[in-house]
Formats: C-alpha cells, structure tokens, sequence
C-alpha cells in the first residue's frame, strides 16, 4: 500500500513538473507567480537598414525566420493566435520577445490591451512596394490589428505597452501611422 502511494506521489510530481515547464513560456501571466524577471539575455544587435538586417538576421523568409512561436490570447475575442518569430529573439538564444516583452505586458496586466489580430512572421513584401518587410525576417509583430489599422496615426489600445516594446529595443510603427506594428529594426 505504501508503494502504491509513493508511486502516485512522484507521479503526480513528475505531471506537475512538466505542466510547469510547458505551460510556463506559453502562459507568461504566471511568470510573476514563479517569481519571473527581466533577463535582458543576448539581445542580438537591433539593425538600422536593410544591409545591417542581412548582417543580423540574413535572408529573409528563411527557416530560422520563423523558427519560434509564442502563443498569445486576444483580450476581446479569448483566441490564442500563434505568433512566429525568429529564433534568435526567443529561448534559448535571446529572451527578448518570449520573456521580457511578454513578460512584462502580463506583470502589469496590461493584457486587456492585447487584442484580436496578433501576427508575426508573414514572408512578404511592404504594401505597394518590392522591398521586404520586416514580418519576412520574423522580426515584427503586428498587435490588435483589428483595432489599430494600418494609416491611422494614433493608437487606442496598443499606447498602453507600447513603452514595454521601447524599453526592450523595438521601434513602434506609429511614427509611420502603423499602430499595430512593432518591429525589431531602425529604419528599414
């Protein structure tokens, strides 16, 4: 009887274990229960232009380019949209979308203002033009596109974390009346 107890103990601690290790990166509002933290670990260089973009993250619409995926649920809608991105701003290369930025959008519960239309890596062009975008890289993320089109010059809902994506390197399309876009790039 003894043995059997034992047995379900571990079990139980094995399962709890991996839920842990799995839910975790996927979940980051649990971060703060587990005593998450900014890490800040081997951000890769932020490019300015296309030629410093090859150097940094070379061709775009590669494998690499999408190498990585973060689940992100919409406030408004509960979906969970995967969002692809490029292997070096994520675990274990970088923790600078995966950890820090999402992190810090769950610890300030700021996730009410994630909402529905999340996208990341999309190998393509800039609207109108033959110059690739920065989504062909893996290095840009589109949030709450339904609610911050493309053209408008103001933000609604992505103004409330977009200091957490400028505190971690990343450039806001609002500048370029593209609210919903943040991007890992200067100038490009």
């Amino acid at each position: 009887m003894r043995l059997r107890a034992l047995r379900g103990w571990k079990l139980a601690a094995a399962t709890t274990t991996l839920v842990i290790a799995v839910a975790g990166p996927v979940s980051a509002w649990h971060y703060a229960k587990w005593g998450w933290n900014d890490r800040h670990f081997n951000y890769p260089t932020k490019p300015s232009g296309y030629w410093q973009l090859y150097e940094e993250f070379g061709e775009p619409c590669s494998e690499r380019t999408h190498a990585k995926v973060l689940g992100w649920r919409a406030w408004d809608n509960g979906r969970y949209y995967n969002v692809y991105f490029h292997r070096r701003l994520g675990w274990p290369a970088s923790s600078n979308l995966e950890n820090d930025v999402r992190g810090h959008i769950a610890n300030q519960h700021l996730d009410q203002y994630v909402k529905s239309g999340i996208w990341g890596y999309n190998c393509r062009f800039i609207a109108g033009t033959y110059k690739w975008s920065t989504h062909a890289w893996g290095i840009a993320v589109d949030l709450s596109s339904r609610y911050e089109p493309y053209g408008r010059c103001w933000s609604s809902v992505n103004r409330h974390h977009a200091d957490i994506w400028k505190n971690h390197r990343w450039t806001w399309g609002l500048s370029f009346c593209d609210p919903m876009h943040f991007q890992y790039a200067n100038n490009v």
